[in-house]
């Protein structure tokens, strides 16, 4: 889907009626600003516009040129100095002066009837206005990958701060426990100095993530052209069950979707027929031109021999040109296009390996999610469980602080990590339709519903 400048202006106004404050930026109103600040993306429109022009700079290769040309000197000075002999054989030295005024004009008209060079140019620049279309749609498909990538490591970190500081104020509150219990006499040093150990280690982990935040803001901030200070109050994942759409579960659906849509293949193959056509303008240096000219001229004094004579000239007719020897540098130049036509086929054949392993990779994180989904959620409940039953063996004496300390910890673990496989779900999710060509909108009004404001 090719973004007009209608409807980004339709989409631009869809951004400004939805209620917006800088710290609660939505996963949809993000994107409709960075289709208007992103400089990558900018830039690409700009590539575009410029690609708009190859096929009518090739087709003036094919179409008829007029040209015209004048020139007037006013004022010309001549010197003529010759012997000329009289009756009785006496020669003398004869020096004449005279000024003179000169013009000359001309009007030609060419019309190319054979020119295997700028055929195959124009052939060519039908080329490269498709691969500048394609160079787009990359863009396109790359900024939506970046943004809601930089998105969600945002949302992500922000996230993943909230557990570690319910975290760390769970170890706070256990630390004065264990000291109240050493103070009473029913705790030992040991557990306050493990308590505090935890606490240290939670308090540092704590302090990465706040960086891991600050560094992912700066990237999410660049995309959409906005500073986000307070990204604390970014929307984050909800408890609702994430169940993203899937066209086909089938490798082979997702592959030949590619083959037809993914920008990056199809730039690749335009690549090769540019490339095969490079061959064949090198092989023009050896074919003739053939042109069709036609002139109309006015001469008055053009030069030293027709001083004050004026000619009027009209002719049509034939003009063939052909090079019989260039010192072997039309072969080279066939040969060296030769080289690059199979260069472009094999660049193809990478650029399609890569993305379809991509997609494999990609596909499989999607098809597995609801297992590994299922075993992270059950291994939290599981740990939710273990501190309670740890905090009870505690009571009863069978357990020590330590334990208790471990489970906690698992527990935070646990959840950090359905955490961070929830959004690599979500990113394998964007990337699968990237590789596959698909831009639509509706795909990030769909991920906004999977967060809560």
């Amino acid at each position: 889907m090719v973004f007009t400048g209608k409807l980004k202006r339709v989409l631009a106004l869809i951004a400004l009626l939805t209620p917006f404050s800088t710290g609660a930026l939505t996963l949809s109103q993000g994107w409709f600003m960075a289709l208007d600040n992103d400089p990558q993306y900018l830039a690409a429109v700009k590539d575009q516009l410029a690609g708009e022009e190859y096929i009518p700079i090739g087709r003036a290769g094919l179409l008829p040129k007029l040209s015209v040309s004048y020139q007037r000197a006013p004022r010309n000075w001549q010197r003529q100095q010759y012997q000329q002999s009289n009756f009785l054989g006496e020669r003398t030295e004869v020096v004449q002066h005279q000024q003179y005024d000169s013009y000359s004009g001309s009007l030609t008209l060419v019309q190319p009837l054979f020119d295997y060079d700028a055929y195959a140019s124009y052939r060519i620049g039908i080329i490269k206005k498709m691969q500048s279309d394609e160079r787009y749609r990359s863009s396109l498909v790359d900024l939506q990958n970046r943004y809601i990538t930089a998105w969600l490591d945002v949302a992500e970190a922000s996230q993943r701060l909230q557990l570690a500081a319910l975290h760390r104020q769970v170890l706070e509150e256990q630390q004065k426990q264990t000291q109240q219990q050493f103070e009473s006499g029913q705790g030992s040093i040991t557990d306050v100095t493990e308590t505090r150990s935890a606490l240290s280690l939670a308090v540092a982990d704590e302090v990465e993530t706040r960086d891991a935040l600050d560094i992912a803001t700066v990237a999410l901030s660049a995309i959409v052209g906005i500073s986000l200070p307070d990204t604390t109050a970014l929307p984050t994942l909800s408890e609702k069950p994430l169940m993203l759409p899937l066209a086909s579960t089938h490798y082979q659906y997702w592959e030949q979707k590619a083959a037809m849509h993914n920008p990056e293949i199809l730039s690749a193959g335009q690549s090769v027929e540019e490339k095969r056509y490079e061959i064949e303008r090198s092989r023009a240096g050896a074919l003739p031109r053939v042109q069709l000219y036609a002139m109309h001229s006015e001469n008055d004094s053009s030069n030293d021999n027709t001083i004050n004579q004026k000619y009027r000239t009209d002719s049509v007719g034939l003009r063939v040109s052909v090079n019989l020897f260039s010192g072997g540098g039309v072969s080279a130049s066939v040969r060296q296009a030769a080289a690059r036509y199979e260069q472009a086929k094999y660049l193809h054949d990478a650029q399609r390996l890569k993305t379809y392993s991509e997609i494999k990779k990609s596909l499989n994180k999607c098809l597995h999610a609801p297992e590994r989904f299922a075993a992270y959620t059950s291994a939290v409940e599981a740990a939710r469980r273990q501190i309670d039953a740890t905090k009870k063996s505690i009571q009863a004496g069978q357990r020590m602080n330590i334990d208790l300390l471990n489970a906690e910890h698992a527990f935070y673990k646990t959840n950090v990590e359905l955490t961070a496989e929830k959004h690599a779900v979500i990113k394998a999710w964007v990337s699968l339709l990237a590789q596959s060509g698909e831009i639509n909108n509706d795909n990030v009004m769909l991920l906004d519903t999977y967060f809560a404001q």
